[in-house]
């Protein structure tokens, strides 16, 4: 841990906080940020040690009463922060937004330009009525100073996550993520007028070598929100979700934002659409929802986005955050929305499963031991499985993070470091192979 002295010193501004990326950890080498050419993303993580925050005008406003008004308000600090530069997002410069480590790393890691990492694709009629399946969303993250400064504990040690039993972000802690799609304006309409980014993304929507990427046109479908916010009595956190809804206007970024849907519970026990914990935007029905294939945008009208799968919602898809992961994964994917929608028990066994109440120090499925409660992060979960799969694949090497033995990733004293080792443990198909080319690193599903 910092010592009270350097604290001190960082917060008074005298010293600088120490740039910690994943650059700092030098045994680390497969990168995909490295992969292709052209631009490199330069997101900070350079996380502060000082968590409070200038402003949080959200605080002012009732969530459950204005939830329109309490969005902007998040927004209003996410807007100085960011901005169009040509074909890509970048930061405005000095931005209060950090990123996480370890996103860089497998077959679904950060691409090149502007360090997207590769989510769930939608299915036929996700997106808009006649949308097909095949298209691809990628998308970044980020957290506010609060929450930086708790990913600047876990990842002091660069090379080597340490997470606590439970993870507690502080009060005011908001994340945001950009979510980007290679979709066609002609088929999801709202996204007509768009600007368009560049990205390098896989050439078809299955996963494949990030060598292999190509530069295409994306843009941005939806901006995701979660404040840590104690007035959710119940949860801790406040969900939401904007989406871009053209024609342009204005600066064609956050003028376009329309907020989609905010949720501070997920209604545990309730198996119609008498939903009470989730407000949703009437104004965007037969935009974003409300054909035969996506009546809803979450679970029985709960809260999600269109880019988000409509068996699930934001809570209860990010309360599931725990190291290691839950058998049951995390948004019960096998739930088929044609059928079983219409049996009862089914319903009510799917709900009583994912749709409860709990803080995010509470841990999903408490029958299975965890080594970590991630207090709703995904990114964690996603940083820490990438990190230990790097250590069992040789890209990082060195002595194992003690995460991935205690959390019974990978149990070996010593990261692999031989082509022998990694082919043992099937993940080369011949010496001659990069890992890249066979590793399939598993990415937590969006809602």
């Amino acid at each position: 841990m910092r010592s009270w002295v350097f604290f001190l010193l960082v917060c008074l501004g005298t010293v600088a906080a120490p740039v910690v990326s994943a650059e700092s950890c030098e045994n680390f080498t497969g990168s995909t940020m490295n992969s292709g050419n052209g631009p490199k993303a330069s997101w900070r993580t350079d996380y502060p040690s000082n968590p409070s925050v200038s402003a949080s005008p959200w605080l002012s406003v009732d969530f459950e009463a204005d939830p329109k008004d309490y969005m902007n308000a998040v927004l209003s600090q996410i807007q100085a922060g960011f901005k169009i530069d040509g074909d890509r997002l970048v930061g405005t410069g000095g931005e209060d937004w950090w990123i996480s480590l370890w996103m860089d790393y497998g077959t679904s890691g950060r691409e090149r330009r502007m360090g997207l990492t590769k989510e769930r694709g939608p299915r036929q009629s996700d997106l808009a009525p006649d949308s097909p399946p095949g298209y691809q969303v990628w998308a970044v993250g980020f957290y506010n100073r609060a929450g930086a400064a708790t990913l600047g504990e876990i990842f002091e040690n660069p090379c080597s996550a340490s997470l606590p039993v439970q993870v507690r972000f502080p009060r005011e802690t908001v994340s945001i993520k950009f979510l980007f799609t290679d979709a066609e304006p002609s088929e999801v309409t709202y996204l007509q007028g768009g600007p368009e980014f560049k990205a390098l993304i896989d050439p078809t929507a299955s996963n494949g070598d990030p060598e292999d990427r190509v530069e295409r046109a994306v843009r941005l479908l939806q901006v995701d929100i979660a404040v840590k916010d104690r007035r959710a009595a119940e949860t801790g956190w406040v969900f939401g979700t904007f989406g871009w809804v053209g024609p342009q206007t204005g600066d064609g970024l956050f003028d376009n934002l329309v907020p989609v849907s905010l949720q501070w519970g997920d209604d545990p026990g309730v198996y119609n659409t008498d939903i009470v914990e989730s407000w949703i935007n009437p104004s965007l029905e037969g935009v974003m929802y409300g054909w035969p294939e996506r009546f809803t945008l979450g679970f029985k009208g709960r809260a999600n986005g269109p880019a988000d799968n409509i068996r699930s919602s934001c809570i209860s898809c990010h309360s599931a955050a725990r190291v290691p992961r839950s058998s049951r994964g995390l948004l019960g994917s096998r739930f088929n929305m044609e059928t079983d929608i219409l049996d009862p028990e089914k319903v009510m066994e799917h709900v009583d499963t994912w749709f409860t109440n709990r803080s995010g120090s509470q841990l999903f499925t408490p029958e299975e031991p965890a080594r970590s409660v991630l207090d709703y992060s995904l990114q964690l979960d996603a940083a820490t499985f990438r990190m230990c799969r790097a250590c069992q694949a040789g890209d990082l090497e060195g002595e194992t993070p003690q995460i991935c033995r205690s959390a019974g990733f990978y149990n070996r004293q010593q990261c692999a470091s031989a082509t022998r080792e990694k082919e043992s443990a099937g993940l080369l198909d011949a010496p001659e192979l990069s890992i890249q080319k066979s590793l399939r690193v598993i990415v937590p599903p969006r809602q």
